[in-house]
């Protein structure tokens, strides 16, 4: 019966983290992105502050955007089943 249990948390856990993953070559590309911008500041890029907050932000804010469409995406597809109404329940 245990089993049972631990596969079904082990089924939702699976779930959960495959809908957070990050591709890999999502994951590529963002480290090589925060890798040029470490460069750029380390080497005395005159950048604002303001840009580079903006600059460090935006790959997170498209992860948060893209998580959002993918619920979106999730609740569209969840089946809709639509029960008896109350005028033929009345019959």
């Amino acid at each position: 019966m245990a089993n049972t249990n631990s596969s079904r948390l082990n089924a939702i856990a699976t779930s959960a983290l495959a809908a957070v993953a990050l591709p890999w070559n999502a994951f590529i590309a963002a480290f090589l992105y925060y890798t040029l911008l470490t460069l750029v500041a380390i080497g005395g890029g005159d950048l604002a502050g303001g840009v580079m907050a903006v600059a460090y932000l935006l790959p997170v804010g498209l992860y948060a955007g893209m998580l959002v469409a993918r619920g979106i995406h999730a609740l569209a597809a969840l089946p809709i089943e639509i029960g008896e109404t109350p005028h033929a329940l009345m019959r």
